[in-house]
């Protein structure tokens, strides 16, 4: 058997280079280890490959030919309807200039007046709260209306009201106008509820629930009047 003459390693005799400490032993094997060799180097740890990045070149731009188009075609001459079109054209121009003459006043390109419509009336102003109007005003100018009101769920609501009919006759029915107004006073909006009788003379009707409309937000008051009664038949 023989050994390597670096480190004493073991040969089988057919390697060229041993495999402990990579010595050539191709050329001069030794038959015993060389007990004053120095210990032989730690194997080798493999070392791992670092991937190397290359730029990959810019691409010039390549040039193409573009195949000619078909050729344009060459206008024709139309000489003869183009003296058709003058002779028409001065043709309508002289009956323009005939009818004109013997139409005087007359334009017949001008478009016909149209009368404006008429707009609708603005509706009449309700009548002022606690004054009536036409036959019954004197009625209603007797009529008394008390109120306790609230907002629910964005209505205005008279929780509880009360009519009172001051007058002689007894009252079928009354329209009692409400309206809300803010904290300097201002006229918000105005809504109407009609109550129903029959309310006798000097007598009063009681009420609760009576939602009104919507609800204005900066509203402060609410005044409430009757401002139209039917009197019972």
């Amino acid at each position: 058997m023989a050994f390597c003459s670096n480190c004493g390693n073991a040969l089988l005799g057919s390697e060229r280079f041993c495999a402990q400490c990579g010595t050539d032993v191709s050329a001069k094997p030794s038959a015993a280890p060389n007990p004053n060799a120095p210990p032989p180097p730690p194997p080798m740890q493999p070392v791992a490959a670092t991937p190397v990045q290359y730029a990959v070149p810019a691409q010039s731009p390549r040039g193409f030919a573009v195949p000619p188009g078909p050729p344009a075609p060459v206008p024709q001459k139309h000489s003869g309807m183009m003296g058709t079109v003058v002779v028409l054209a001065i043709v309508a121009g002289l009956g323009y200039y005939y009818y004109a003459k013997s139409h005087p006043g007359t334009n017949p390109s001008a478009a016909p007046a149209t009368t404006p419509a008429s707009q609708p009336a603005a509706p009449a102003a309700p009548p002022p709260p606690g004054q009536g109007s036409g036959a019954n005003a004197a009625l209603v100018n007797q009529q008394a209306f008390d109120a306790h009101w609230q907002e629910e769920n964005g209505f205005l609501v008279l929780t509880t009201a009360k009519w009172t009919n001051n007058s002689a006759v007894a009252l079928n029915s009354a329209v009692v106008q409400c309206e809300q107004d803010n904290a300097e006073g201002t006229d918000l909006s105005q809504y109407r509820v009609t109550l129903n009788g029959p309310t006798a003379a000097n007598a009063w009707s009681s009420y609760s629930n009576i939602q009104i409309g919507a609800f204005i937000a900066s509203t402060a008051k609410v005044n409430c009047t009757v401002v139209h009664v039917k009197p019972a038949s």
